[in-house]
């Protein structure tokens, strides 16, 4: 009668290098799978952003990307309103102010009389901005100063908080993606996929914004694995659309630009 045969100590150790390389193979080739697929995506986003700002200057129109940093969805926007941009801290700023003159807009509809031009911080905030005329004809030429075009008169509802309606198609990451960071010159900070405070981080949304004069809102936008911190990839775009793409994330250059944001601001006040 045979005995039953086991494997050796040298077999099983033979067994055990060969899972030891063939992991050691797979893995890496799964990671550059992954950049591939994070590479293609930017691709097609940017073949994506360059149609919406083809449409926004053919057309007239203002339009913004808007862009779910949780979801990894992103879709093209349209307003009748011309909309307004300062940076950073200013805009979030300029923001909360119309955030509160709309209230107060609409509480005199509710009570029915009328909303005082000069009420308050938000008022004159507001109503300074209408009043605002181009008298230096260098300055309303200066197609650099993107920031600064002021809307016409419309509307007091529609200025303070723009109608937005989708123009385009949802189109979604693959599950095995994310976009992992947004950062443009009018968000105060970088809107990160993974933010848990605040009421609007939990929206974790991002916008991208279009203006028919053939500006956009500078960005940066990184792709990557939502287990992972880092980024594989990010995009960087102008003001005039000039992208780039470079490896991993883009803290190194929001750093950057708040120095010389703050620079600026220093030699502004001498």
């Amino acid at each position: 009668m045979n005995a039953t045969r086991g494997f050796t100590m040298i077999e099983m150790m033979v067994v055990l290098a060969f899972m030891v390389i063939i992991a050691g193979v797979s893995i890496p080739a799964v990671a550059n799978i992954s950049r591939s697929e994070a590479a293609s995506e930017l691709g097609v986003f940017n073949a994506f952003m360059k149609k919406t700002f083809i449409n926004s200057v053919r057309r007239n129109e203002y339009l913004r990307i808007a862009v779910d940093m949780k979801g990894g969805a992103y879709w093209a926007e349209k307003t009748e309103t011309p909309f307004f941009l300062m940076t950073g801290k200013e805009q979030e700023v300029y923001e909360r102010q119309n955030a509160a003159l709309l209230e107060d807009y609409e509480e005199a509809e509710r009570s029915e009389s009328s909303l005082k031009a000069g009420a308050g911080a938000a008022g004159q905030n507001f109503f300074q901005l209408l009043s605002m005329q181009a008298t230096d004809q260098a300055a309303a030429d200066d197609l650099y100063n993107w920031e600064n075009f002021v809307p016409e008169r419309r509307n007091l509802r529609e200025l303070l908080k723009p109608e937005f309606a989708a123009v385009s198609e949802k189109r979604s990451l693959p599950k095995s993606l994310c976009w992992r960071q947004f950062f443009s010159y009018h968000t105060p900070e970088i809107v990160r996929h993974d933010d848990e405070e605040g009421e609007e981080q939990k929206e974790r949304m991002a916008y991208i914004y279009f203006f028919p004069q053939g500006r956009i809102s500078p960005f940066f936008l990184s792709i990557g694995e939502p287990a992972e911190e880092e980024s594989f990839l990010h995009l960087a775009a102008d003001m005039y659309l000039g992208v780039k793409v470079e490896k991993g994330d883009f803290g190194e250059e929001v750093k950057t630009l708040h120095a010389e944001m703050e620079e600026d601001k220093d030699e502004e006040g001498k």
